[in-house]
């Protein structure tokens, strides 16, 4: 597999995230409440980002190419196989290009939490240890083999902690300016994890920092694997 897109997630946490946290921390109070806010979203958007670029990028991965074909009727015609052979100076670009526009309209297009489960099936043979068993210390953030749960309002698994990150970033930018997890990622997260999470959000540098090591130990799990 092509591990480009996670290897440039950990040096965007290493040579832009952890400096713009320094810088954060150097701030007053009041002067940091926003900008932590605005850090937070910002890495939250790149791990998606690195998600969806990482699916796009390993398209031809055979679990991937699967979900991208499942639902397609279309019936290739020979005219049309031959003018696309024809056409085509980079056929395996074409393909890639074709197989990557049913992923935008099928995985890419899933909950962030089932696109991370997307992703960890092309490392492991069963995700359900990462989407259900509890290793997440959200104290930490840091990736346990066993974690006995403390906070019943934050989900524990490595889907569900993501799932929850996410739904911290969508209060955030689209919250219209409240402090609360949006009613429709309440109910997700209670429908797919159990856990019924804290309605109001609040971004510290310690949660901003938290939320860094979960995602660096996530992306050393999948480099070293």
């Amino acid at each position: 597999m092509n591990m480009d897109k996670i290897v440039e997630f950990t040096r965007f946490l290493e040579k832009e995230l952890n400096p713009a946290i320094s810088e954060v921390e150097s701030l007053t109070d009041n002067n940091r409440k926003h900008i932590q806010k605005l850090v937070f979203t910002n890495l939250v958007d790149r791990f998606d980002f690195m998600v969806d670029k990482f699916l796009l990028e390993n398209c031809q991965e055979t679990a991937l190419l699967e979900k991208a074909l499942a639902e397609s009727k279309d019936t290739v015609t020979e005219s049309y196989l031959i003018t696309l052979l024809l056409q085509s100076n980079d056929l395996q670009s074409v393909l890639n290009n074709k197989i990557q526009d049913k992923l935008r309209l099928t995985i890419l297009r899933q909950r962030h939490s089932r696109k991370l489960a997307t992703l960890l099936s092309l490392f492991f043979e069963s995700t359900s240890e990462y989407e259900r068993k509890p290793r997440i210390n959200p104290s930490t953030g840091d990736i346990l083999d066993n974690f006995k749960i403390q906070r019943k309002e934050i989900p524990a698994s490595i889907c569900g902690y993501a799932d929850w990150l996410y739904s911290r970033r969508n209060a955030i930018v689209h919250g219209a300016g409240a402090s609360s997890i949006t009613p429709q990622d309440r109910d997700q997260i209670d429908k797919i994890y159990k856990v019924k999470v804290s309605d109001r959000i609040k971004i510290s540098v310690a949660s901003v920092k938290t939320a860094v090591k979960f995602y660096q130990k996530l992306c050393d799990l999948l480099l070293n694997k």
